[in-house]
């Protein structure tokens, strides 16, 4: 991808790294939100989704109904407290972890950047 600034509030999936291994893709294909992109490193700073609890949401968290990202499934909360970087390469944003290309749901919506900015804060005061 020629723009990685572009991601900045895409909802996409990956395999997100777990903690114990932080430099090798996540065994689970899950949604994610981008929430920076580093260019100059090819690589993303991508938040933990989840539809778990998305009934409750804690300090740095944001839920997005099904109705909001066309490409959701489920509604999906996003924790904007547990993140990685992750390169930019097949192994972690393509499902079959060989090809190229991302699998992007959708945009953050409008109307809810200010929500999102909010939760983002929450998590930098932390």
């Amino acid at each position: 991808m020629s723009n990685l600034s572009a991601l900045v509030g895409a909802v996409l999936f990956a395999w997100l790294p777990e903690d114990e291994h932080p430099h090798q893709p996540g065994p689970k294909y899950r949604p994610v939100l981008v929430i920076d992109a580093d260019p100059e490193g090819k690589r993303v700073c991508l938040a933990y989704g989840t539809s778990q609890r998305v009934d409750q949401n804690g300090k740095g968290e944001i839920t997005f109904r099904k109705d909001e990202i066309n490409g959701l499934t489920k509604d999906t909360k996003f924790c904007l407290g547990k993140t990685k970087w992750v390169p930019v390469a097949p192994e972690y944003l393509s499902k079959t972890k060989t090809a190229g290309g991302l699998t992007v749901l959708g945009m953050t919506p409008r109307n809810r950047t200010d929500d999102l900015v909010d939760r983002l804060e929450e998590v930098a005061d932390l």
